[in-house]
């Protein structure tokens, strides 16, 4: 998961053990995901996380709830007038 958030924000966003793992525990303890151990292909145990009926539906709710938001903010950013050549570089 690691990588492939890495991979997927083009390297803008590197996330950690140390900030993956208490949130898949939090998923896990609302019920959202759950978890068995096994074995990965390089034979070491691992613990594999699957994400359940009532975390797909708070998935799809927190997905509808981004999209209002970005929606938003794209209208915003849209609407807003472009900076002088006088005020570029300026924040």
């Amino acid at each position: 998961m690691l990588k492939r958030v890495g991979e997927l924000s083009g390297g803008s966003m590197q996330w950690t053990d140390g900030m993956l793992y208490p949130l898949l525990h939090r998923l896990e303890r609302l019920g959202y995901v759950t978890s068995l151990w096994g074995t990965s292909e390089a034979g070491r145990r691992r613990k594999h996380y699957a994400i359940t009926a009532s975390g797909r539906e708070q998935l799809a709710e927190r997905q509808e709830q981004w999209t209002v938001v970005t929606d938003a903010l794209r209208r915003v950013w849209q609407n807003l007038p472009r900076p002088s050549a006088a005020t570029e570089g300026w924040a």
